[in-house]
């Protein structure tokens, strides 16, 4: 089992953080040994993909080793394995034909599924970015199933008998990072040198100044949900908590009780690919701000770029998205908690937000094992992120496709597209 290739954390690294070895106690138990109580285990190890040493042609033992040196030296497939098909392993419904590093793929039924067998006989997946193509192929009869329609895309969709739209709501929040790291934050500066964002009170004003409802409404057509924390708040696990309140005279006075009232000058960072409607929600909020007094430079840019430049630690306020299917403290446990590998905490704080109250709720939530506690430490640690506002909640995703109108089409909340979510009417 691999916890590090080459000094770099990988995608296990979050779930195997507490781990400190594993058992395979006998053909069909493995037990996992850990340097505390570890109550979400299962739910991050749900998500990992294993491939058995086996079918990667290793005839070695190998053992669990958090540095990477399990055994396994040149036996890991590269991607090209993947790509080329040489290296899939699975028993499910379809069964692989091509891939290319597009992310086009071909499948084919698998007449020897072991259960019911899937309606279609083939299915084609095509990686198209631009939005106005994805819309323009399904009208145009190329495509049956498109993902993420606009709200634009729907006002066309409804007007034509041939097509229809399915939504779900979605486990993704959408919210802002703000740095309130009092040595400063890039691309935030004010007239006395100061960071702006180490003050609650001009993190609650800016929060205050956005419209959610305005935004919801008339950017997604009512396909988005307002946040009002930073988990969705129809999840099971979320806590119940008030709705978030617009007031810009509120935000303008707190600006000024922090001492900010002539403003301050930000940096909103966001990827110009990545999120449905993010640079138009983010050109809202920049309009927002603006009234607030507030001047704001709005940068967008490929996810690729912003990526390393977050990664680099080089933007001091930015868009993002996080999802929750391990639970509703996802966003708050990776996000705003101060890094504790043996805990799992911490992964991504972009904020150098350190709250002692949070970090407490957080650190035993991390390692209660009874559901109830667990549950009102979350909305402990809930209610005390969002009164401090290390980050800035702004919508629900709702998972949405576009599709011919004789296909019937039951997404999931995780936003997925799976050929087995679609049948003729």
């Amino acid at each position: 089992m691999m916890y590090r290739v080459d000094g770099r954390a990988n995608v296990v690294t979050s779930a195997l953080g507490p781990v400190t070895n594993v058992v395979a106690v006998d053909d069909h138990t493995v037990r996992f040994e850990t340097t505390a109580p570890y109550p979400i285990i299962t739910q991050k190890l749900k998500f990992l993909k294993i491939l058995s040493a086996e079918a990667a042609g290793v005839e070695d033992d190998i053992t669990f080793d958090q540095d990477g040196d399990c055994g396994i030296v040149d036996a890991y497939p590269s991607q090209a394995d993947f790509d080329a098909g040489s290296a899939a392993i699975g028993t499910g419904p379809y069964i692989y034909e091509s891939f290319q590093s597009t992310g086009d793929a071909n499948l084919v039924r698998n007449e020897n599924y072991w259960g019911e067998l899937p309606e279609w006989d083939r299915v084609e997946i095509r990686s198209v970015p631009n939005n106005g193509a994805r819309i323009a192929g399904l009208l145009a009869g190329d495509y049956d199933i498109v993902e993420r329609p606009s709200a634009e895309d729907l006002q066309l969709i409804e007007r034509d008998d041939n097509f229809d739209y399915s939504t779900v709501p979605g486990l993704q929040t959408i919210f802002l990072v703000l740095d309130t790291s009092a040595d400063g934050a890039a691309g935030v500066s004010a007239a006395d040198g100061s960071n702006p964002l180490a003050d609650v009170r001009v993190r609650q004003a800016l929060s205050m100044a956005i419209d959610r409802n305005a935004i919801t409404e008339r950017l997604f057509a009512g396909n988005a949900t307002p946040a009002n924390q930073f988990a969705p708040s129809y999840m099971p696990g979320a806590p119940v908590m008030p709705d978030l309140v617009t007031d810009l005279d509120q935000a303008k006075a707190l600006l000024a009780e922090a001492g900010y009232a002539d403003g301050f000058a930000l940096e909103l960072n966001v990827p110009a690919d990545r999120y449905t409607n993010g640079p138009l929600v983010a050109q809202a909020i920049t309009q927002y701000w603006t009234r607030l007094g507030v001047d704001v430079t709005l940068r967008t840019e490929p996810w690729s770029v912003f990526q390393t430049r977050r990664t680099g630690g080089e933007m001091g306020v930015f868009m993002y998205g996080w999802g929750h299917p391990q639970g509703a403290a996802q966003l708050i446990s990776g996000a705003f908690a101060q890094r504790n590998d043996d805990l799992g905490l911490g992964a991504a704080n972009f904020s150098n937000y350190n709250s002692p109250a949070f970090e407490e709720a957080m650190q035993a939530w991390a390692v209660e094992v009874d559901p109830a506690r667990s549950q009102e430490l979350v909305a402990e640690a809930m209610k005390t992120a969002v009164a401090d506002m290390p980050g800035i909640p702004l919508f629900y995703n709702h998972e949405l496709w576009a599709h011919r109108a004789d296909i019937e089409l039951v997404g999931g909340a995780e936003g997925r597209t799976v050929a087995t979510m679609a049948r003729s009417k």
